[in-house]
């Protein structure tokens, strides 16, 4: 499948939600409708991470688990994570605040999208997993396998009272996203898959709204977390979002914008990490107010395009050429 620059568009779309989703307040996402756009960054994300491995995997024909796991196919995978994270997980521990040892920030106690690279990580261990499961069962059965895995792990944090710490960093809360994103590599061309998805949306744009917006008792309702409506029950709304992105933004006419979100999606893993960093800086020394949404956008992308030009350019050049990657 030839790679889709409409895959960089909506990565970055994402990252500027990512972005606005610390800008803003609880009330005043709310009120702009976030639950229905800006929350659907992360998710996005891993849906689209799901749908990258698999093409991924594709192109290597790779047919078995040993082939998936053998260390230097890890190490690649890996290496485009950790630099950059290195990073700012060291800046934080030198300039925060609090006295937190550098190991607090490697496992995401940060804040503002901290977990982002231990759920990454994870994702990187579990996708041939899925992988696998749709290869030699049907999609159908990973589908249903990875829906009740992520509907059970939603479940369990919310009948142990699972600490939102530890509940955020465990990839089980996005398996679902993942799974869609193999699915759709396989079927999201066809024509039945477009009814499907139309239903699935429907149905989560419903729970979406009784979850953000009425006081009504259904089942498994936002499991009482700190990521209300992030589960396997939006998520089919998530898909949709990423189904039209793909079909439509092609035809999108403003070339200058297209190229600017292209250039943010191509950096936008750098920026997550940089905006983790900046929001929780501000977060610890100012009152940072709302109305300069606009400024933390600038900020964190410029940041972040910079320090992806610094770890490509000193950084991964170099790991590439110790590991002969």
């Amino acid at each position: 499948m030839k790679y889709n620059k409409n895959i960089d568009v909506i990565k970055g779309i994402a990252i500027i939600f990512v972005v606005l989703i610390h800008s803003f307040n609880d009330e005043t996402l709310q009120k702009i409708g976030g639950p229905f756009y800006l929350l659907q960054a992360v998710p996005l994300f891993l849906i689209i991470s799901g749908y990258n491995q698999t093409q991924s995997y594709n192109r290597h024909a790779l047919t078995s688990l040993s082939e998936f796991y053998r260390p230097i196919f890890l190490l690649k995978k890996l290496y485009r994570l950790f630099p950059i994270a290195l990073i700012i997980y060291a800046l934080q521990a030198v300039f925060g605040p609090e006295e937190h040892s550098f190991f607090f920030y490697l496992i995401g106690r940060g804040g503002y999208g901290g977990y982002y690279i231990s759920i990454m990580i994870q994702a990187i261990l579990v996708l041939p997993l899925l992988y696998m499961l749709a290869k030699k069962t049907t999609l159908l059965t990973m589908l249903i396998f990875s829906f009740i895995g992520n509907l059970g792990y939603e479940y369990f944090s919310y009948s142990f009272d699972m600490p939102s710490f530890l509940y955020r960093l465990l990839v089980f809360r996005y398996l679902f996203a993942l799974a869609l994103g193999v699915w759709y590599v396989f079927d999201g061309h066809r024509s039945y898959a477009d009814k499907l998805m139309k239903i699935g949306a429907a149905f989560s744009i419903w729970y979406l709204l009784v979850v953000h917006y009425f006081d009504i008792s259904v089942p498994f309702y936002s499991f009482e977390t700190s990521w209300r409506g992030q589960n396997p029950l939006s998520f089919f709304y998530t898909v949709f979002i990423f189904h039209l992105g793909l079909k439509y933004l092609s035809t999108f006419k403003m070339h200058v914008i297209k190229q600017g979100l292209i250039f943010l999606g191509k950096r936008s893993y750098a920026i997550f990490i940089v905006q983790m960093l900046y929001f929780w800086l501000l977060s610890a020394y100012f009152e940072w107010p709302e109305s300069l949404f606009l400024l933390d956008v600038v900020v964190s992308c410029a940041l972040g395009s910079v320090l992806y030009i610094i770890e490509q350019k000193y950084v991964s050049g170099k790991i590439r050429l110790l590991f002969h990657l």
